[in-house]
């Protein structure tokens, strides 16, 4: 065993070891020169058709596996436990980025996937992808996947119903202008009768989406070289501004169901009329959100605290990565450049989604540079056999607004998004965090709020290193 991912992963190995007759999903098994795990079936669905390609162009057999996203990383960690060169592990695996942080427990040289920065520089494509894309893949500087996306917020809003309130929601660049014009829209429609049409969706309890404004301000919990920033000032002021944004009497946020299809329920109703939106839920409001709603959404970047803050985060993703043991893979850095960089590769998936390739020349063309209405209409034309693609039901949300192209703007102005081993823990004390400070907030309003944030804040972070001490390897430097 040439390193371990700690005692946790050990015990669920178990379950993975139980339940391995279930792990894979599609594709019967046969002697192939290549194997790909993915674990969306909507990429499994984009690589079908360029798998046969590419083994029709070089006479390569490639076994394409769909398995589930939990099976996945465990059966993974622990063949790169057990045998970092098993004949059993991928040449090729996706993985999504709240599953990637445990492979970098490791020091740089025993992680359990090859270092791609030669390949990319040597193959021209590392200075034509985002660089700061690379972020949630890479440790001290040492990329280990390949980018499958960027995923860049914006927010999505009911135009229609902020319209009839008076409310020019995009002319609000600022949060606390941002928050003025939703409590004015509130406002106007409670006095209507309408109590409970809350602004925007932001969650009270968990954290996920103050990580988005602390990445605005260009912070991680904790970097790629395992520093803590959760004591930073701004986390505590920007903690303060957040809480009083979703509880209390300047409250403008509701919380949805969430899910592929549900959050579209609200929205489609009137109950929560504006959503932060990375490109991959852009797709899912085209392809969920009802009728009624065609020609009434707008899309705006992301109101910002001060100058030098970015107009837009980073939410979710996927990489591909090469396991080190991999026999070839030169053959299987192939078969990635086909399916992540050629333009085939971005036509196919682009029929799949609206989520945009972190490659930065593709943005340029035609495709992504037109109204909605343009992209039902493309839609319409295509072949029956394709109506089964969110894409073919694109319905124009956005009307004559160029959205997709307003993606590409913000794309190149992501902040860096880290992920560490330490990552999930200290967005978990992020939420804790976040719970006192709701709870501070309903008792004693805004005085002292921000310090006793600063506080908790603190032990949180002296909390966090104490455990990364705990797991950190006897030959890494302190």
């Amino acid at each position: 065993m040439s390193f371990h991912l700690g005692k946790p992963i050990l015990v669920m190995i178990a379950v993975a070891l139980l339940t391995g007759a279930a792990v894979w999903e599609r594709a019967p098994q046969r002697k192939a020169d290549l194997t790909l795990w993915v674990f969306a079936d909507s990429h499994y669905r984009a690589y079908q058709p360029l798998v046969a390609e590419f083994e029709r162009q070089t006479g390569t057999r490639v076994n394409l596996n769909l398995i589930a996203g939990r099976a996945l990383t465990l059966r993974l960690a622990s063949l790169f436990m057990s045998d970092p060169k098993s004949s059993e592990l991928p040449d090729l695996v996706e993985i999504e980025i709240g599953w990637v942080g445990q492979y970098f427990r490791p020091p740089v040289s025993d992680v359990g996937f090859l270092p791609l920065n030669d390949l990319l520089v040597k193959n021209g494509w590392y200075d034509k992808i985002v660089p700061t894309r690379y972020a949630p893949w890479s440790k001290e500087g040492v990329i280990f996947g390949v980018p499958h996306d960027v995923h860049p917020t914006t927010i999505s809003y009911r135009k229609d119903l902020f319209d009839e309130a008076g409310v020019d929601l995009s002319a609000a660049r600022t949060w606390p202008a941002f928050q003025e014009a939703c409590l004015k829209f509130q406002d106007y429609w409670k006095k209507r009768g309408v109590a409970y049409r809350h602004a925007i969706e932001l969650n009270e309890s968990a954290a996920d989406m103050l990580q988005l404004m602390l990445l605005q301000r260009h912070i991680n919990p904790v970097d790629d070289f395992g520093k803590i920033h959760m004591a930073d000032p701004l986390v505590a002021k920007t903690m303060a501004f957040y809480t009083q944004l979703v509880t209390g009497p300047r409250s403008i946020a509701g919380q949805s169901t969430g899910g592929q299809a549900a959050f579209t329920k609200d929205l489609n109703e009137g109950n929560i009329c504006a959503y932060i939106t990375p490109d991959w839920r852009v797709t899912y409001l085209r392809q969920y959100a009802s009728e009624d709603l065609r020609g009434k959404m707008h899309m705006m970047p992301m109101p910002i605290f001060e100058p030098g803050d970015s107009p837009t985060a980073t939410w979710g993703g996927t990489m591909i990565g090469i396991p080190r043991g991999n026999k070839n893979p030169n053959l299987a850095w192939k078969l990635l450049e086909f399916i992540y960089f050629s333009r085939t590769g971005i036509e196919k998936r682009r029929e799949e989604t609206d989520i945009l390739p972190p490659i930065r020349t593709y943005w340029t063309e035609d495709y992504y540079h037109h109204t909605d209405y343009w992209y039902e209409q493309q839609a319409a034309t295509r072949p029956s056999a394709e109506s089964t693609s969110p894409k073919t039901n694109k319905r124009a949300m956005y009307g004559d607004q160029k959205a997709v192209e307003m993606l590409t703007e913000l794309a190149g102005q992501i902040p860096p998004r880290y992920v560490t081993p330490a990552t999930a823990i200290a967005q978990a004390e992020l939420s804790v965090v976040l719970n006192l400070a709701v709870d501070y907030y309903n008792k004693h309003g805004t005085n002292g709020l921000e310090e006793a944030c600063q506080g908790w804040l603190e032990m949180s972070a002296a909390d966090l290193q104490r455990r990364m001490e705990q797991w950190r390897f006897p030959d890494e430097g302190r």
